[in-house]
Formats: structure tokens, sequence, C-alpha cells
């Protein structure tokens, strides 16, 4: 290899190994949300409508995607940004509903 063609090699690189770190850092700032799910067993639900009152509890926390409860089974399955939320202020939630709660399965997606 000459020297000029190893200069014009590192001239046609050198760009764009500059711009690599430019596109890194954009990249990372695109990641999605860290979603969690996680499920919970409820005690005192004693009828139909204490699915929407755990329902409603659940869905005031900030970073709670998606709650499912069911009365049958007396859980509620919940879907949240662990950025902005865990599993213990949805227990808390659900406890002063009047329904303390426990984790039963923790799930990462």
């Amino acid at each position: 290899m000459t020297i000029k063609s190893g200069l014009l090699l590192i001239s046609l690189l050198l760009p764009a190994t500059l711009l690599m770190p430019v596109a890194f850092a954009e990249t990372t700032e695109a990641l999605p949300n860290q979603q969690q799910t996680v499920t919970l067993k409820l005690e005192n639900m004693t009828c139909a409508m204490c699915t929407v009152t755990i329902k409603k509890a659940l869905q005031k926390i900030d970073g709670v995607q998606k709650v499912a409860v069911d009365y049958d089974a007396k859980t509620a399955v919940v879907t949240f940004d662990s950025h902005k939320t865990n599993s213990a202020a949805l227990i808390k939630a659900t406890t002063d509903a009047g329904y303390p709660g426990s984790l039963v399965a923790p799930i990462t997606q």
C-alpha cells in the first residue's frame, strides 16, 4: 500500500468513524419503556364491583399500562413501566383501596 492510497483510505473511513458515536447516542434515547408484568393475589373481594374499584385504584398509578382483575381467581395482572413504578406501589394502592394484596409471580418482558 502506498502512502497516497493509505491517506485516501483514512480520509474515506474517518468521517464514518466520527459519526458513529452520534448514531449510538440517538439509538440509546429511543429505547422503549421497561415493561414488567406482575400478578397480585388480592383479599376482601366479595362481589364483582370490587374488580372495578381495584382496577381504578391501580390505573391511578403513574406508569401502569394495563390492568386485568379476575374476581373468581381473586387476582390482578398488572403491566407497568418499571422506570415509573414498582410492585410495592401496586400493592399499596390495592391495600389503600381496601384489598390487601401480595405478589404472586413477577414476569419480566
